[in-house]
């Protein structure tokens, strides 16, 4: 047995063993090359090689080209081994050969457009899973929101200063965009507001008693039919695009409790998406450091930091989480830390795990938020807090890292700085 040795070979259209002399001893096409072939690659056999794996019981030991071959040869309790990697070049490079020697077609000019085929349909497939991961469609999702805010502010900014020209007064009694446009679509001019018009854009009480007193008080202009057309259309616009939002804003917290369930859950809906949309997927999100995480959306202050040796932005991205903006200037950048390192183990969970909310996250995350509230009641003094930033940047000189005003002190850094200006007025501005 153990002196009966074959090669199993894994082709684009299926599996062929041969014998030690070159002669074909089983072969398998595959019925869907592309579904087989990528079943194989992810480790897992498919149910119709099981056959073919039958035919080699009597071969040890089994030798192929391919590891994940080898591994579906081992559990079905063979002696496989990988082939040397000679072997497998010289296999790689005639493979027209030995696809006609599997009778899989009937010369080596079909092999080749065999070949060809399988390899477009293979990046096509390819293509298409990755274009259906949910992740990428939160990032359109988020990029398409932030649009939309532009739009909608744009728009609405110049039908309030347009309609202003009739009832200027307006614009300081009302300040959402939304109910200032559904008060210009359906009354149009300042004459024809009633207080059911009022009311269904959400004006209660008394507010409506003093718009309806403005609209008669006003000193504003007339405006001719046309000029009102096209300033009520501005403001179907504002509606149209601000119901497209609500759906939009709708969608990402579905998507979200889909996709990152912890992410959503430590940095609400849209800052979430955004931060993956930033990174660029959920999978490079998940293999990114905390130290990144916080600082995502702050590039140019972080390469200016860099550059400078000024201090380094506390947070990017993240200063929109309501923990963050909201907390006091000084406990801000240890917050930012603290939800950043959290974010880059939930993204991980959701990433790979894919075993929906874990409330220990959160907890641990709301256990150091309270130790820094405690801890940081009052901010710390002045020269208290540049004392610690030189003694920082003196250990980073230390352990050979570190930048900016790590390397030495202030003067030397002028001094640095002098004598590069100074070789730029003499040589010119390197160019590389």
């Amino acid at each position: 047995m153990a002196n009966n040795p074959c090669s199993v070979v894994l082709l684009e259209l299926g599996v062929a063993a041969f014998d030690q002399s070159g002669g074909l001893v089983a072969s398998k096409k595959f019925d869907n090359a592309i579904r087989s072939y990528r079943l194989l690659k992810s480790g897992a056999t498919p149910d119709e090689i099981r056959s073919f794996i039958e035919k080699l019981r009597s071969f040890d030991p089994v030798t192929t080209n391919d590891a994940s071959v080898a591994a579906a040869l081992r559990q079905a309790g063979l002696n496989s081994q990988s082939m040397p990697e000679d072997q497998q070049q010289w296999i790689q490079s005639s493979k027209p050969s030995f696809l006609v020697k599997a009778g899989f077609v009937n010369n080596e000019q079909d092999a080749m457009q065999a070949l060809r085929e399988f390899a477009i349909n293979l990046s096509s497939s390819r293509v298409k899973e990755a274009s259906e991961r949910l992740d990428l469609h939160i990032i359109q999702s988020i990029n398409a929101l932030d649009e939309l805010d532009k739009v909608i502010n744009t728009v609405g900014a110049r039908m309030r200063e347009w309609y202003g020209l009739h009832f200027p007064e307006l614009d300081n009694l009302v300040q959402s965009l939304v109910a200032y446009a559904e008060i210009v679509s359906r009354a149009g001019l300042r004459e024809n507001i009633t207080a059911e018009i009022l009311q269904s854009a959400g004006m209660q009480g008394k507010k409506v008693e003093i718009i309806l007193d403005g609209a008669r008080r006003s000193k504003g202009g007339d405006m001719t039919p046309e000029n009102l057309a096209i300033v009520k259309r501005l403001a179907d616009q504002v509606i149209a695009q601000s119901d497209l939002r609500r759906v939009l804003a709708d969608h990402i917290e579905v998507a979200m409790d889909t996709v990152a369930p912890n992410v959503k859950e430590l940095l609400t809906a849209s800052v979430g998406a955004r931060i993956i949309a930033k990174a660029g997927s959920l999978a490079r999100l998940a293999t990114l450091p905390a130290s990144t995480i916080q600082v995502l959306g702050a590039e140019k202050a972080l390469f200016r930091a860099l550059k400078t040796g000024a201090r380094p932005p506390k947070h990017g991205i993240l200063f929109q989480h309501p923990l963050i903006h909201s907390a006091p200037k000084w406990q801000r950048g240890k917050i930012a830390r603290a939800v950043a390192s959290k974010v880059a183990i939930a993204a991980r969970i959701d990433y790979y795990r894919h075993a929906g909310k874990d409330s220990s996250i959160q907890d641990r995350l709301n256990t150091r938020l309270t130790e820094i509230r405690e801890k940081y009641k009052e901010p710390i003094p002045e020269k208290e807090r540049e004392r610690k930033y030189r003694e920082h940047a003196q250990r980073q000189q230390e352990y050979g890292g570190g930048g900016g005003r790590g390397r030495g002190d202030g003067d030397r850094d002028k001094r640095d700085v002098r004598k590069k200006k100074d070789r730029r007025k003499r040589f010119g501005k390197r160019r590389y």
